[in-house]
């Protein structure tokens, strides 16, 4: 519980970085966890503009039984930089659903 609430710390501070790796600590220890793989592809997203880093958040995004934790993740991850328009859209309207 220590790195999940870590992790999230480290992203309000806009620390995406080391909230990534927080996440990969924590997927050595649960490794099929969805929320982990989310905010992984989140963070990752945030903080260097991956494309795939966005596909994997809007692949796993349906499985993520809390929406309000989905769409925080989605907000984060499409405020990437350089990441394309259609594939922010497509996040987007998995928010707004």
């Amino acid at each position: 519980m220590r790195a999940f609430s870590g992790r999230h710390v480290r992203a309000e501070q806009g620390d995406f970085a080391a909230a990534a790796s927080l996440v990969e600590q924590g997927l050595e220890h649960e490794p099929h966890e969805v929320s982990l793989r989310a905010a992984g592809a989140a963070y990752r997203t945030r903080h260097s503009g991956s494309s795939d880093g966005l596909r994997a958040l809007i692949a796993l995004a349906p499985e993520l039984a809390n929406t309000t934790y989905r769409n925080l993740l989605i907000d984060y991850a499409c405020a990437g930089p350089k990441l394309p328009r259609r594939l922010v859209a497509k996040a987007h309207r998995i928010r707004d659903n």
